[in-house]
């Protein structure tokens, strides 16, 4: 028997923590290249400017199919 979701998917970013110096809240702050299939999302603190790191496989494009 399959478990309906109890609320809809959020838009809130998946990254909600608070700073781990200070408590203050985090802010994206860009994104580096690391590789061609793996970057850094960057994000910092607002108050005390702690930076914390984020490495994710990037998102490729799938090629479309030829038409025949």
């Amino acid at each position: 028997m399959r478990h309906q979701a109890a609320a809809p998917a959020s838009s809130l970013p998946s990254l909600m923590m608070p700073c781990p110096v200070c408590a203050g809240r985090m802010a994206y702050n860009g994104r580096r290249p690391v590789s061609t299939e793996v970057e850094d999302t960057v994000y910092a603190c607002r108050r005390c400017g702690a930076e914390l790191v984020r490495t994710s496989i990037r998102a490729t494009a799938r090629p479309e199919p030829e038409a025949a």
